[in-house]
Formats: C-alpha cells, structure tokens, sequence
C-alpha cells in the first residue's frame, strides 16, 4: 500500500520506522521549490501578478538573459514600460513589461506578449471603411433583405426574470428526423419543445457605454479576425447591455451560465426583430472560437491599438459560463464582453426596433 503525502509544517511529516520508532520525512521539494519562487515573486512583482504555479521545476526560464534582451524603457511618473526583444526559447517575439513603484521600489505588474507590433493599428486602415459603409452607402432598416425564415425568432421575449425553456438543437433534430422540412419537420419541432428543459432565468445589467451609431459583434478574443459591423446605422448615444442568465442544477449544486446578451437603445420594448445582416458580407450569425462574444461601438474598435485591445481583453477573468463585463481599454467602456454560455459554435444576431441582440444559446 501506498499512502499520500501529507504535510506537517516546516520539519515534513513524521512516519514510523520499521523498527517502531519515529523518524522525520524529508522535506517535499515541490513544496520548497513552490515557496523559494513565491519569496521572489513577492519581493519583485505586484501581488495581482503573482503566477499560479503547477507542481514542478524542470522547465526553463520564459524571460531569462539569454533568450531577452532590452530595448528601450519608457517612464511616466509612478509606471513604466519595457520593451524587449525575445531573440530565442518559447513565446512571442515581443515582450512587454509594465511596472508600478510602489514603497520606492519598481515591482513588475504585468508581463504581456505580441506577435507583432503593440502600436500598430487592431484593424488596418486600408479595412476601416468596410466595417462603417454598407456596399452601397448607409443601407436603411427596410432595405436589409432577409429570407422569411430568418425572422421568425422572438429573441426579446427571452429576457426576463423567471422561467424558460432550453432552445432546440435543431442540427440535432435533423439527424433524427428524415426530412428538414415539412410537416414531419414540423411536428418534431414542436414535439422537442415540449420536451425542452425549463430552467430559472434572470436579467443582469452589466454596464454602459456610448456608441456613434454603428456596431460589431462577433469574437472579441480574436483581435479583429472574428469581430463583424452591422450594417445598419442608428442615431449615436448610450447603449446599456445585459445578460440573461440561466440557473443550471447539477448533481453537485446549481450555477448560472449565460444564456444571451443583448444592447438596449432607448426604454420601449422591441416589437418588430429581424437577422442582422453584417458586413462585409458575413451574413447574419458570428462564429465564437475564445468561449467568448462581444457587442461594442465599432468606431471605438477599429481605432485601438493591438496594446490597447489586449489590455481589455487581458484583464477578462478565468473563463466560466457566467462571465461578463464591460470591454474597456483603460479609457472607459466601449463595448460588452460575455461568456459565450454554450461553448464555442455559431451565434445568430438580430436587430429588434430598439434593441440589438445577440442570442448566446444553441
């Protein structure tokens, strides 16, 4: 029999020897290795900064003398910022290091990587003017051609506080059913939503945020490879967003997973929803690879630099179902960032007369 490892303080654990005595274990090196590296950490970095170590201590260092090197150091009162240059071992080629003096001392606070130049440009200048024009100028609502299927969906009747059902899987319900369309189809439809899960949901308002009229949606852990505008433009002023959030009941208790997040543009209820179509070209659905989905002013995105996207996206916590908040840069809010509360996939998106969603269930 094996037995665990089991800590008694400094001294180790006592365990009796085969002659009936006691003797004292060695001390675990994992434990003193993992104690050596916090002792530098706190007396070199923030505490916010501080890694989450795994139990071991074989890999190399990510930022050693022989791999880094230097280049500039810029200084702006209490905070500063270096640049430096990986020349070999594992990451990305650039390397920046922002401290804080705190108690006269500079302490590192953050340690961030680029694959390309921090400064430059999110979105490339050349592509600006396809995320603001529609191909033929400011398309008007009623000029947005959509096929009768696609406004089907009621999307703002799901955000309210109490109870719903669970969407219907319908690429699912095709593999069980020989036809897609139809009265078959139909009756399956129905049937599956009569089947469908009931679970408790609620509204949280999340935040604010002033927009200039146009916004893109899609993934926002993507830079701007995911992210599409609307091509629909309303007049500039606040947007407020929410999240519908769906109690889940597991055998080991309940949690609550986003469900949709929607950007509310004045007071009244939406009493007329259609697809959205986006551009350019893209349809009206966004895909989501980083668990992630995102509504923000599209003026405000394509302006920020890579360092300013990630010092927004950065910060957004440990992914869980129920993660939300507001996509701010350090200069105030511009946006939402949600959970995408199914995982990744496809999202449909849809404009309501006063409101925009965009539905985060499968």
């Amino acid at each position: 029999m094996t037995a665990g490892r089991h800590s008694a303080g400094p001294g180790g654990a006592r365990k009796r020897s085969r002659e009936g005595g006691e003797k004292r274990s060695e001390p675990d090196p994992f434990d003193a290795w993992s104690q050596a590296l916090h002792a530098v950490e706190a007396a070199h970095r923030t505490e916010r900064s501080w890694v989450k170590r795994v139990r071991g201590f074989s890999s190399e260092s990510d930022y050693s003398p022989q791999t880094c090197k230097v280049e500039r150091a810029e200084e702006y009162g209490n905070w500063a910022r270096v640049r430096v240059a990986r020349t070999g071992g594992r990451g990305w080629p650039i390397v920046e290091v922002v401290l804080r003096n705190d108690s006269r001392d500079w302490l590192i606070d953050r340690i961030d990587e680029y694959h390309e130049d921090p400064g430059q440009p999110l979105v490339p200048q050349e592509l600006r003017d396809s995320w603001l024009h529609a191909p033929d100028g400011t398309a008007p609502y009623e000029d947005i051609s959509l096929s009768p299927d696609a406004d089907g969906p009621n999307p703002g009747a799901l955000f309210h506080d109490g109870w719903s059902r669970v969407p219907v899987d319908t690429f699912e319900l095709a593999e069980q059913v020989d036809e897609i369309e139809g009265p078959l189809w139909q009756q399956a439809i129905a049937e599956a939503q009569r089947r469908a899960q009931v679970l408790a949901v609620r509204v949280q308002t999340i935040g604010g945020f002033p927009h200039a009229g146009v916004f893109a949606v899609g993934d926002a852990g993507s830079g701007a490879n995911m992210m599409y505008a609307c091509a629909l433009r309303v007049p500039p002023g606040d947007a407020t967003a929410q999240a519908l959030l769906a109690t889940i009941e597991t055998d080991t208790g309940s949690y609550e997973r986003v469900a949709a997040v929607r950007v509310l543009l004045a007071d009244a209820e939406a009493v007329h929803w259609r697809a959205a179509a986006l551009l350019p070209g893209c349809g009206t659905a966004v895909g989501v690879d980083s668990g992630t989905a995102a509504i923000v002013d599209a003026a405000a995105y394509i302006r920020l630099t890579r360092r300013q996207w990630w010092n927004a996206w950065n910060p957004f916590p440990e992914r869980r179902w129920e993660d939300m908040t507001m996509f701010d840069y350090g200069a105030g809010p511009i946006g939402v960032m949600t959970s995408s509360g199914w995982g990744d996939g496809t999202y449909a998106v849809y404009w309501g007369s006063t409101a925009m969603i965009v539905r985060c269930s499968s």
